[in-house]
Parts: C-alpha cells; sequence; structure tokens
C-alpha cells in the first residue's frame, strides 16, 4: 500500500509539472523591468578585456605551454569575474521529487 501512495504522488506530481510547463510555453515573454546596466568594476572590466583578448589570439602559431598557459588564465580570469551556480530545471524537479519521496 505504501508503494502504491508513492507511486500517486510521483505521478500526480509529474502530471502537474508536465500541465503547467505545457502552459508556460505559451506564455509570452516580457521585457525587464529595469534595461540600465549597473556600473561594472574597474578590475571587472579589465578582465573582460583580457578575456577578449585571448579569444582573439591566433593559437594556431602558439607552443603547446603556451596554449596550456592561456587555458589557464582563461580559467582564472573567468573565476574572478563569477557566474554563479546554475541548477537546470530539470534537475531541481528531480530533486524534489527525490526529496519528497525521502521524506
Amino acid at each position: 500500500m505504501k508503494k502504491m501512495t508513492r507511486f500517486c504522488l510521483a505521478f500526480c506530481l509529474f502530471a502537474a509539472l508536465g500541465l503547467s510547463s505545457l502552459h508556460a510555453s505559451t506564455v509570452v515573454p516580457t521585457t525587464p523591468l529595469s534595461t540600465e546596466k549597473t556600473a561594472a568594476d574597474p578590475r571587472t572590466e579589465a578582465l573582460t578585456r583580457r578575456l577578449e583578448e585571448i579569444k582573439g589570439i591566433d593559437k594556431s602559431q602558439l607552443s603547446a605551454r603556451e596554449r596550456k598557459a592561456l587555458r589557464k588564465e582563461t580559467r582564472e580570469i573567468k573565476k574572478a569575474i563569477g557566474g554563479g551556480v546554475y541548477i537546470s530545471a530539470g534537475l531541481l524537479i528531480v530533486l524534489l521529487v527525490v526529496l519528497i519521496l525521502v521524506l
């Protein structure tokens, strides 16, 4: 009986999410409330410019060590600029289902 209850709960959850995703696809996207750019930190701007310079370099002329150094520098710049942690909607749904089933 307990397995059947969990199955029904999971089925209802997936059905509700499926219907809501169908509804969400018909919604017209809106423009953001504020289109102003925030003032960026000068260090961040310099790092971004350096990243663009690295992208513009012809890497076919470089040695393996130089390419490795550029990759390392690129990773460090991206880490310094920051990007946050992104969780996909699918992962979020799976986590919620697992939490519901466990609890």
